[in-house]
């Protein structure tokens, strides 16, 4: 059924797609779809994290577009805040299908290379499927754990080569989804060993010398992998690990990822490791940027502004982290936050100390672009509320430069609004972006508006801890 259904919109495109354009030229490629239940009025096509094109959709939800394409590649097709992959070629002429309320599941495509795109996705959904397993499988042993990772990669393997024999794939692409198996295998035992490590090191003891063996065959500048998910996941898993390896020698606490220091040795590896400016400039802009926003105090600060010179950056991008350390220059620990300007859904603006008086606070972030996080919040904050009635627990929501957004999403909540505020901010529109690294964050502050942790969550173990600490002062 879905097949007929791709069927039939990729003729309904193409027909669309040579009415507009009698003199189409015949190497240009073409992409369109349609997003049921879109979250806004337009798509994007991206390369290397570079937009090729905003898109808009039309009355019923469809789009199209052509663009020149100089060779083939793997680009991103966007529709925020969700997005995928998708490999073109010159003169393809590609059709997809997405429901927002299921993106990654409900993906589809159709037209030319539709067998390629549709084996990324499924390899997409599988590796996210691997996750479960790994969870799955830390009663067993390092070396069975071994055996059955090996098995599920020479399966893929063998499924794609069937698949090869039948389809005409290019060389590119059989690379880019071999290197997609083979890297989810290396990603599948970064994540176990992290695990190990951390939660049952005794188990770790027991790994093979030759576990971490596979790490030798890693290309860590394969240019082609560069927007590939088991590729950077792997990257990254990697990261994490070889920073907990250097900490061990340096007997710290090594498994806090968002410690200032367990991010500055990460940074470290990402200049020594990769030449590829797009790897580089990818980890150093997400690692710096965590570094910058759970930076605690100004020495903190300080270092990470000498780290930045350490990279070779454009003076636009040295600005930027100037420009967000500056922000975060006001939320460090032990700063009094008693003036901090909030919005009430009425559109007033009040200060903080007007909205709680004499006990300690607990306030948490949230985007409403990130509603499924937002209602999974509710229910914490709901269970910490009853916990702790001596805490003002407040909601600040970061869309300041959408009213209408907050505004709807309260709305769709149906949640009293006596503790929902937004962020009331002053800084320039180009620095708007930078608010999402504030995200489901928690800031806690004694009866007095002192910040006393600022590099909390909802979720995280210390949370309660600290609030303990806080009401025992």
């Amino acid at each position: 059924m879905l097949m007929d259904y791709m069927k039939y919109l990729f003729a309904g495109f193409l027909m669309v797609c040579f009415s507009c354009s009698s003199e189409q030229e015949n190497d240009l490629t073409f992409i369109g779809g349609r997003v049921v239940n879109p979250n806004s009025s337009y798509v994007t096509l991206e390369h290397n994290d570079e937009v090729i094109d905003t898109i808009p959709l039309d009355s019923n939800n469809n789009f199209g577009y052509e663009f020149a394409q100089e060779e083939e590649s793997i680009y991103t097709f966007k529709h925020y805040p969700e997005s995928q992959n998708i490999y073109l070629k010159p003169g393809d002429s590609a059709v997809l299908r997405v429901n927002t309320l299921e993106f990654d599941e409900s993906l589809s495509f159709g037209g030319s290379s539709s067998a390629e795109n549709n084996f990324l996705i499924n390899m997409f959904l599988l590796n996210e499927h691997d996750n479960e397993l790994i969870l799955s499988y830390y009663k067993i042993s390092p070396q069975r754990f071994i055996e059955k990772t090996d098995s599920i990669m020479s399966l893929r393997l063998k499924n794609f080569k069937s698949l090869k024999a039948e389809s005409e794939f290019t060389a590119y692409f059989e690379n880019i989804a071999e290197s997609t198996i083979e890297y989810e295998h290396y990603d599948m035992r970064e994540r176990y060993a992290f695990l190990m490590k951390k939660y049952i090191p005794s188990k770790f003891d027991e790994f093979p010398d030759y576990y971490f063996d596979y790490r030798e065959a890693v290309n860590f500048n394969h240019p082609d992998l560069v927007s590939n998910f088991s590729y950077m996941r792997f990257l990254d898993n990697y990261l994490r690990n070889k920073s907990i390896e250097i900490c061990e020698t340096e007997n710290r606490d090594c498994f806090d990822l968002n410690d200032h220091q367990n991010l500055k040795r990460r940074l470290n590896l990402v200049h020594d490791l990769f030449d590829n400016e797009y790897l580089k400039s990818n980890f150093f802009n997400r690692f710096i940027r965590r570094e910058i926003v759970f930076s605690k105090t100004e020495e903190q600060l300080k270092e990470t502004l000498a780290l930045i010179d350490k990279f070779d950056l454009s003076a636009l991008d040295k600005e930027e982290l100037h420009q967000l350390t500056t922000i975060q220059s006001k939320y460090l620990v032990g700063k009094n936050l008693k003036d901090l300007s909030l919005r009430t859904p009425a559109m007033d603006t009040v200060q903080l100390y007007q909205i709680s008086k004499a006990k300690p606070i607990v306030m948490y972030t949230w985007s409403a672009l990130t509603f499924e996080s937002k209602k999974n919040n509710l229910k914490k904050i709901k269970e910490l509320r009853e916990k702790y009635p001596e805490l003002d627990f407040i909601s600040i929501n970061l869309d300041f430069q959408n009213l209408n957004l907050w505004r709807n999403a309260l709305k769709r909540f149906n949640h009293p609004s006596q503790t929902e505020f937004q962020v009331v901010s002053d800084v320039p529109p180009n620095t708007y972006g930078f608010f999402k690294n504030y995200l489901n964050r928690v800031y806690v502050l004694d009866e007095n508006y002192s910040l006393t942790n600022n590099s909390l969550s909802l979720f995280d173990p210390k949370l309660e801890s600290h609030i303990l600490e806080v009401l025992n002062r």
